[in-house]
């Protein structure tokens, strides 16, 4: 049978606050890794050079293109 250990508040407090500063430098880390990519910034500004002069296509269109359902 298992046994039950008290843990102290202030310990679990802790650990959640660890966790969201982890969490908030994950998102940071993550921000900067993807602002630093000349290749997805490339992509993403022609993409919305496309969208803004209208060369779209419909996403009907897309997925009777690339999807197998």
């Amino acid at each position: 049978m298992a046994e039950t250990m008290e843990v102290p508040v202030s310990l679990l407090k802790k650990i959640a606050e660890a966790a969201r500063a982890f969490e908030e430098l994950e998102d940071e880390l993550e921000d900067y890794l993807l602002a630093s990519d000349s290749e997805l910034i490339t992509g993403l500004r022609q993409a919305r050079a496309d969208h803004v002069s209208g060369k779209v296509r419909p996403l009907s269109d897309l997925k009777a293109e690339h999807c197998t359902e």
